[in-house]
């Protein structure tokens, strides 16, 4: 059987080589898409679709086998006998010399030419996208396919929705020939390259900054899982120099010479040594006193859509469809718990926002990582300007509990140079997020959209039960009240320690 390369595989390759062998020798080893994972894949998915509607006189090449996979000899025969034709085709496939490469949607352009059009859901063109382009472009002319121009079609963050989706106005072509054909010469010395680690051994890749980027590496958790507890590449902020401390011999933190460390990573390592948390009493003290009470503990949960659901959005705009709210009227109060979450497949702010009225005018707002609720207030004041002042008002009096956590004034080793609210609250407190079902905000998004907008997911309203999104809404209610709820118990860990100091 002939080995083929598809696209994706091609750039796998170019993020990493181990990836790429594993691919194709020991594909077990990489994990089935996660719901992170799924809901890119279901973004995509909606934002193709909604290309194609660009091309109403377009024909999609679907030939898939009882697994879903492609039948690769009945789509290249399929494509091969729609071509003559001259009509746009979508998922075109075509493979050539080890090569296989489904292209998103084929325009006839003048002569016997053809436009090759890539579709990416993000809002801007990445360098993965040119190789990406590159690699078809490459297959498609050993094909004999003449193309003209090369677009990159991806969504435009100007647009408003106002009305049905516009799929012309929704998206901004960009023409990449240029950039594309200056790689393209780069493509077959580097497939050779990719055929030759695929029939070889194992490459055993060492770790490094391709781990993360230009995606999350699927094979991280196998690759990364020999390193020791407290590694270097847990110090806070230490990016690829701890891949050379790496190649140094400095496997662990303690390690590292305290003359390459940074103010905030001699705290991490010296804690880290000694086993014992760090707290810098004076530091939190000042923090404290900037408190105001009451205290109102508050935490949004937000959506983005890559396709704007409601008038007057753009794409991925945050769109909050729950808060908790923790209250405290004096320090050490028992706290009491207010929230919203919408239920209904409507534009949740207007509701959110009158339920967001209980804040009462004085005292401090509390948030964790505060830029994030700075942002959804600023957003939701300017795009319904009845309730800008509250908003306003809000903002004005919130502080940030990350502020004490973040500086490394209260850290703990086992935060492991995070400070993050998932990561402090199990470090300073008996809580913590594993016994919840939702426990992260990606996964609350994309938990909510099932049960509000499925269609978003490409499902039906029919295909989730009542029970399963009562359930869902449950598990939401529980997530978001354990964020502000975690506010209330680091807050009093805190206190307690500058109390005993």
């Amino acid at each position: 059987m002939t080995l083929l390369v598809s696209k994706s595989k091609f750039l796998a390759g170019l993020q990493c080589p181990r990836l790429l062998w594993t691919y194709y020798n020991n594909r077990d080893l990489i994990p089935e898409p996660g719901p992170a994972q799924q809901f890119i894949f279901d973004t995509g998915h909606l934002v193709g679709d909604l290309a194609k509607q660009r091309y109403p006189d377009g024909t999609e090449i679907k030939r898939d086998r009882p697994d879903g996979r492609p039948d690769i000899p009945a789509t290249v025969a399929e494509t091969t006998r729609l071509l003559p034709l001259r009509k746009p085709l979508f998922e075109a496939s075509f493979q050539a010399d080890g090569r296989y490469v489904r292209a998103d949607i084929l325009v006839p352009a003048e002569g016997n030419t053809w436009d090759l059009i890539e579709v990416k859901s993000s809002t801007a063109v990445k360098t993965i996208n040119l190789w990406d382009v590159a690699y078809q472009y490459d297959c498609l002319n050993r094909c004999g396919l003449e193309l003209r121009r090369l677009y990159l079609l991806h969504l435009d963050n100007t647009y408003v929705k106002d009305g049905p989706i516009d799929p012309h106005a929704l998206f901004h072509r960009q023409d990449v020939t240029q950039e594309v054909l200056e790689l393209v010469s780069l493509v077959p010395p580097l497939f050779d390259r990719h055929r030759t680690i695929i029939e070889e051994g194992d490459p055993q890749t060492p770790i490094g900054p391709h781990c993360r980027s230009p995606y999350p590496c699927p094979l991280k958790p196998v690759c990364w899982a020999d390193l020791p507890p407290h590694h270097v590449t847990e110090l806070y902020y230490a990016g690829k120099k701890a891949f050379r401390w790496l190649d140094d011999g400095w496997k662990t933190i303690d390690k590292v010479p305290t003359d390459k460390l940074s103010p905030m990573q001699t705290v991490q390592q010296n804690a880290v040594v000694s086993g014992r948390e760090h707290f810098d009493a004076d530091a939190v003290r000042r923090w404290l006193s900037g408190l105001r009470y009451p205290l109102w503990h508050l935490d949004f949960e937000t959506m983005n859509p890559a396709v704007p659901l409601f008038d007057g959005t753009r794409p991925y705009q945050r769109i909050p469809f729950q808060f908790s709210l923790h209250m405290q009227a004096a320090p050490g109060a028992e706290p009491r718990h207010l929230e919203y979450l919408a239920e209904d497949p409507v534009d949740p702010r207007p509701q959110l926002l009158e339920k967001l009225r209980v804040i009462g005018p004085e005292g401090t707002v509390l948030a964790y990582n505060k830029s994030f609720e700075l942002g959804v207030l600023a957003e939701l004041g300017e795009d319904f300007p009845a309730f800008g002042p509250m908003c306003d008002d809000i903002r004005a009096r919130m502080k940030d509990l990350a502020n004490p956590f973040q500086h490394f004034d209260a850290y703990h080793p086992d935060q492991h140079g995070k400070y993050s609210l998932k990561a402090v609250l199990p470090a300073w407190t008996s809580l913590g997020y594993d016994n919840l079902d939702i426990r992260d905000g990606q996964s609350a998004t994309r938990a909510f959209m099932q049960a509000v907008f499925p269609e978003t997911l490409g499902l039906s309203p029919e295909s989730v039960s009542q029970t399963h999104k009562a359930k869902i809404l449950a598990d939401l209610r529980s997530y978001c009240c354990l964020d502000t709820l975690a506010m209330v118990e680091l807050l009093k860990v805190i206190s307690a320690r500058v109390r005993s100091r």
